[in-house]
């Protein structure tokens, strides 16, 4: 039984799935215009993700809307964030007795 040495599963594990992106596509779209490694970009965002989580979580969101690259995806995650919340809350009001939005309310 082979086994992998550790900084290639580390490397293997950050390059994730051929032509898919973890999250956003972020790092990817980085590693692409810096003509970097995609795990490089991937290990330096969980490094300032541990030690500067709130600045990082909002650059990374930004970067996410801002580059052409990966914008249609960061729109499409909010939107989806957004039914699922207002579905959510209309579960969470139809179960108090608030009743809820209908279709009228938009």
């Amino acid at each position: 039984m082979q086994t992998e040495p550790f900084f290639d599963s580390i490397k293997r594990n950050l390059n994730g799935e051929p032509g898919q992106p973890i999250v956003l596509g972020v790092c990817k779209t980085l590693a692409a215009r810096f003509n970097q490694e995609v795990w490089l970009i991937r290990l330096a965002a969980i490094v300032l993700g541990v030690f500067y989580s709130s600045v990082t979580l909002v650059v990374y969101v930004l970067l996410g809307l801002f580059m052409q690259e990966t914008s249609h995806r960061t729109k499409s995650l909010f939107e989806g964030i957004g039914i699922w919340f207002r579905e959510f809350t209309d579960k969470v009001a139809a179960k108090f007795g608030g009743g809820g939005h209908t279709d009228r309310d938009y």
